[in-house]
């Protein structure tokens, strides 16, 4: 295969991969109630994978990585087709990259005993990218010296580094409401409302981290059978179908519910506790 048409259908994968990668990542924002177009069982879900703790790399969704992987990619297979081989080595290197985090998302379904379809489309992808990537190393008549690599592909790493310090700076930042969360937690739980978890929900982890050090005054029961103090049984008899769900069952006689994360305003609601 020639190597213009093996960087035109880099580009037409990395496209591909760009549109998935974005709606892996409004999958990963949604409310659990909402699912996604390839939740097909318990055990073939995107939203499952998608919104778990292993779907968050540093505070950033690996969603995200992924479109800033093959945005890069299309960019870096575009120059290709116009400059010297030096391009060709970038996207090898580049390809072991995204081989790493593909490694790295196989692991945790594994872990999660769940598969992602989409997420599955994306892994081929870079796969195939890597596999089209070293013939054409190989068919390189002069290999670049490293000098001369690092010098054409400086600007490339420089705008990379910069790229994800704003996309790591961005996400690190906190931007959580001000809010008294003490009094809020301890009033929650005064209403007896209890929150049904898991500790691989990353809907869960998101509601957790709302509170912060005032978590502690939160009645939580954690429903995954390999979770810390599981109370799976209990889960099972309140019919929990997903994670995290506050219940208002004050002396154990449930009033209301709410399935998904709620932010402080809409728990206020949802408890009428009025703290400032």
């Amino acid at each position: 295969m020639k190597k213009g048409v093996i960087l035109k259908l880099l580009i037409l994968f990395s496209l591909v991969g760009i549109i998935a990668s974005l709606y892996l990542v409004k999958n990963h924002y949604v409310p659990p109630t909402e699912g996604a177009l390839c939740d097909i069982s318990s055990n073939i879900s995107c939203s499952l994978v998608n919104s778990s703790i292993y779907s968050m790399f540093l505070d950033v969704p690996v969603a995200l990585l992924g479109v800033l992987w093959f945005v890069y990619l299309a960019l870096l297979s575009w120059n290709a087709l116009r400059k010297n081989g030096n391009m060709v080595i970038a996207i090898l290197w580049w390809s072991v990259v995204g081989l790493l985090f593909v490694v790295y998302m196989v692991v945790a379904e594994i872990l999660l005993k769940s598969l992602c379809p989409l997420c599955t489309i994306v892994h081929l992808i870079v796969l195939i990218t890597l596999i089209l990537t070293i013939p054409l190393y190989k068919s390189l008549e002069i290999k670049p010296k490293n000098i001369h690599f690092f010098k054409t592909i400086k600007y490339w790493i420089i705008s990379l580094v910069i790229v994800c310090l704003l996309i790591f700076g961005t996400f690190n930042i906190p931007l959580k409401e001000k809010n008294n969360s003490e009094d809020l937690a301890k009033c929650i739980t005064s209403k007896g409302i209890n929150l049904y978890s898991s500790f691989r929900c990353g809907h869960c982890l998101q509601q957790e981290e709302l509170f912060g050090e005032a978590l502690q005054y939160i009645n939580m029961i954690e429903c995954h059978p390999e979770g810390p103090n599981s109370q799976t049984e209990l889960c099972i008899d309140k019919d929990i179908t997903g994670t995290p769900t506050w219940v208002m069952e004050p002396n154990g006689v449930e009033v209301k519910r709410h399935s998904g994360y709620m932010t402080i305003k809409e728990l206020k609601e949802f408890s009428g506790c009025e703290v400032k």
